[in-house]
């Protein structure tokens, strides 16, 4: 190689060493210049103490307070339903008239003989008298005595005997009229005018009343020893007129206008579910439980009480347990466990774990996680 191309070689390698030494410094330059991420932001929510009334919800049932099968307690064929199938009716209206022609015989007949055996007793009665008038005389011996007397109380025991079949034939034809034992609706008819019916033949239709109604509902040991030990609610000392207010959530969802009461509390537990059976009261004054609808129950702590609360969107779950995100003092992330107790409208109570005015996020919780810097901004409103 000549001494030319050796000098021209050692001069293009110092030149690009001094250019890559100025773009090395270029690059320094500019990531000492870039500025740093600003924290992320979160809408955050202060825990705060309420006035609440605590409340708890089941599943139950509404139930007819009466609810009966009419039976035709004489046979006989079906002359006349005098109500529409699904009529209101009130107490002592007639319903339905079985043929009374039969009956009605019957009854005159059972008249007829009690006649007849109140004339035979009073023969026998005057035979009776004369035989102990001859008797003190000595004129009929005492067996002749004695079997008049028995005579005249044999025809005795038939005046009764006859009474109790003329009351039994009197029943009879009452009953070839049903009528409505108290006030409510009929249900639909199970048989036609015509067809013989009788108390073998099965229910003619069902009466239930309306107003008021029951709900039947299960409480776990567990809620009923709580209910014993906060509300004074158990089976030994309880009284309906001092016992928490219920609610129902219909199954559309809405909230029923009326309150109803707690007016018996079972006396055992369920060997088979583990439950005490509740049953309430309402007076379903519109009308709108039906017996069989199945209901939310609601039932609520007779006063307020103060208790911590977050909303609901605060929370989160693992396999710990329930847990909620607190920005702390130095507006850090902090991960926190929480005993949660009763749900109240879109907040939750929690037991344990945070102090009243700590803020718990409620937004963005997907953009931070524990020990890293945010920037909390108070949420404009509660969120769902």
């Amino acid at each position: 190689m000549s001494i030319d191309r050796l000098f021209i070689s050692r001069k293009t390698i110092v030149l690009s060493g001094f250019m890559a030494l100025a773009v090395a410094g270029c690059n320094d330059q500019s990531q000492q210049a870039a500025p740093a991420a600003p924290p992320p932001s979160v809408s955050v929510a202060a825990a705060q103490s309420k006035d609440i009334r605590q409340s708890v919800q089941f599943v139950g049932q509404i139930a007819a307070v009466d609810q009966v099968a009419l039976l035709a307690r004489v046979s006989g064929f079906l002359e006349k339903k005098v109500v529409a199938d699904g009529a209101v009716v009130n107490e002592g209206d007639l319903l339905f008239t079985i043929e009374k022609s039969q009956y009605e015989a019957a009854l005159s007949k059972a008249k007829a003989d009690l006649a007849s055996a109140r004339a035979d007793a009073a023969l026998k009665a005057a035979d009776e008298k004369r035989d102990k008038d001859l008797l003190q005389k000595g004129h009929v011996s005492e067996a002749a005595y004695e079997a008049t007397l028995a005579q005249k109380e044999q025809a005795e025991a038939a005046v009764e005997a006859s009474k109790a079949a003329l009351q039994q034939a009197e029943l009879n034809l009452g009953y070839t009229d049903i009528k409505a034992p108290f006030p409510g609706q009929i249900g639909k008819t199970a048989y036609s005018v015509g067809e013989v019916v009788g108390p073998s033949t099965g229910a003619l239709a069902t009466l239930i009343r309306q107003a008021p109604v029951y709900v039947n509902f299960a409480v776990s040991e567990s809620q009923y020893l709580n209910a014993v030990q906060e509300h004074n609610i158990s089976t030994a000392a309880f009284e309906a007129e001092t016992a928490p207010a219920i609610s129902l959530i219909l199954p559309n969802g809405q909230r029923y206008g009326e309150t109803g009461k707690i007016v018996f509390i079972d006396n055992r537990v369920d060997a088979r579910t583990g439950t005490v059976s509740f049953r309430g009261e309402f007076a379903n004054g519109d009308g709108t439980l039906l017996p069989g609808t199945y209901v939310s129950v609601i039932l609520e702590a007779p006063q307020e009480t103060k208790a911590l609360v977050i909303p609901q969107a605060a929370i989160q779950r693992d396999q710990k347990g329930d847990f909620v995100l607190v920005v702390g003092k130095e507006e850090t992330v902090e991960q926190r466990y929480v005993k949660l107790g009763d749900q109240i409208d879109g907040d939750f109570v929690v037991k344990d774990g945070l102090q009243d005015g700590e803020r718990v996020i409620v937004q963005g919780l997907q953009k931070v996680r524990p020990g890293v810097p945010v920037n909390a901004v108070l949420a404009a409103k509660p969120v769902e």
